[in-house]
């Protein structure tokens, strides 16, 4: 194949790299033919009926395309049969260019969202969420998203849960599943502003210690640190949640990527062995209030 070398590589210092490198993105941006094509040989080598037919442009079209991404020496082709090949610079440039739309769809797909969720504190590319879903987007209740969490903790098998902010409908679903003799394993992490909810309200105090006294164990943690919103890891589902600050409820992205649901397990493991149990935070001294 042919060694094509890129006539666009920066020559001067740092401004001269950065305008040429916009320019490139811009070029790249203006054709959604040509990120297709780039699209299409990253995937893997193809002829030129190959392109046209993945392309759905005109053989002029492509023809210009192919040799605009020659040029820059993103492409190459094989002389000896005419098929056509990715270069690694090619290849590179495709897969962050890829990535930065793909953060942009998912910025405005949930604007709102986005903005008020920690993305800093996520160890996953954002456009792991851009298949998403924004849970009861519609609906007037602003609890309506965390009822959808806790509708899915009442059909788990497994609910592992970090809390920043504290709701009682996950904690009340799932004493209702106790009581009716279902028992999925299920620990909750509550930070440190959840705990003091969890620990100074006597109704809830009431609540979790019934639910511990069924199942003999400790199901509710105390971690003495914040964290910025809460993970609910229900399953194979991971929901985020985080608090809407004009009304007090709670905007809920259900997500099922395999990077963000090893986030949330690693989140959770990490959490949970820096956490003490919510009973040793309130004490060994009263009695428990709600018979079983």
């Amino acid at each position: 194949m042919s060694k094509n070398v890129s006539t666009d590589r920066p020559s001067g210092g740092g401004t001269n790299a950065t305008s040429d490198a916009i320019e490139s993105a811009a070029f790249l941006a203006r054709s959604e033919h040509r990120v297709r094509v780039l699209e299409l040989l990253a995937d893997d080598r193809r002829t030129r009926e190959e392109l046209m037919a993945g392309t759905d442009v005109t053989r002029v079209t492509l023809s210009r395309i192919l040799g605009d991404l020659n040029d820059r020496g993103w492409v190459e082709r094989d002389h000896a049969d005419g098929g056509y090949a990715i270069t690694n610079t090619g290849r590179d440039i495709y897969e962050q260019f890829d990535r930065l739309l793909e953060t942009i769809a998912v910025g405005q797909q949930y604007p709102d969202v986005v903005d008020s969720l920690p993305t800093e504190w996520f160890d996953f590319d954002l456009r792991c969420l851009a298949e998403a879903d924004l849970v009861a987007a519609d609906s007037a209740d602003p609890l309506a998203g965390m009822r959808v969490v806790a509708d899915a903790v009442g059909r788990a098998s497994t609910v592992r849960a970090v809390v920043d902010s504290f709701t009682s409908l996950p904690m009340y679903t799932y004493g209702e599943t106790l009581a009716a003799g279902d028992r999925p394993d299920v620990e909750v992490v509550f930070d440190r502003n959840a705990s003091a909810v969890a620990l100074e309200n006597p109704e809830l105090v009431d609540r979790w210690r019934e639910i511990e006294h069924r199942t003999d164990e400790s199901i509710y943690y105390s971690l003495d640190e914040t964290v910025p919103c809460n993970v609910d890891l229900v399953d194979e589902t991971v929901f985020l949640s985080a608090v809407t600050p004009d009304n007090g409820g709670f905007d809920v992205l259900r997500c099922t990527h395999p990077a963000v649901v090893d986030w949330a397990q690693d989140l959770f493991r990490e959490k949970r062995a820096a956490a003490t149990a919510l009973e040793r935070r309130r004490g060994d001294t009263d009695p428990l209030n709600s018979t079983a």
